[in-house]
């Protein structure tokens, strides 16, 4: 059996201190309650707490969780809305996307063109043409529409 290390007195007493934290803590009832954050929200986080005079993270949670449960059905609902993590798509990314929409693109209007006999079919002018239009909305050529003439005497 291997010989169980006789404790120093300095190791004695962190012991000591740890228990009786930990008595203390259970007859008030203090839990631990660890989160994990997204790294994009720490600077807005210490903007925040700078402002408001908040110098460490578990008050900052206490605080927002003491507001939450204090708070009516359709507040509490509206603090835990759904709200997306902010996203910064890179620029490599963002070329990526926008060739691949520009070749998506480019097939789109290739295939259109061999169904259609039109060489103007993918022109928006072509979809305003096949409206229904009022009756009093009437494409005329200029030689037949009216011409103002002057008052007369």
């Amino acid at each position: 059996m291997a010989e169980e290390q006789e404790l120093t007195a300095e190791a004695k007493k962190q012991r000591k201190k740890r228990e009786k934290a930990a008595a203390r803590d259970a007859a008030l009832g203090v839990e631990k309650f660890q989160i994990e954050v997204a790294g994009v929200f720490k600077p807005d986080l210490k903007r925040v707490m700078k402002a408001h005079g908040i110098n460490n993270q578990q008050d900052i949670h206490q605080r927002l969780l003491i507001n939450l449960i204090a708070a009516d059905f359709e507040a509490q609902a509206w603090m835990l809305r759904s709200v997306t993590t902010p996203y910064v798509v890179s620029e490599k990314v963002s070329r990526i996307l926008r060739a691949a929409s520009l070749k998506h693109l480019q097939a789109t209007r290739a295939s259109q063109k061999t169904k259609s006999s039109s060489p103007y079919s993918d022109h928006a002018s072509d979809s305003i043409m096949k409206r229904n239009w009022p009756s009093f909305v009437v494409a005329t050529p200029a030689s037949t529409q009216p011409t103002m003439s002057p008052p007369g005497p």
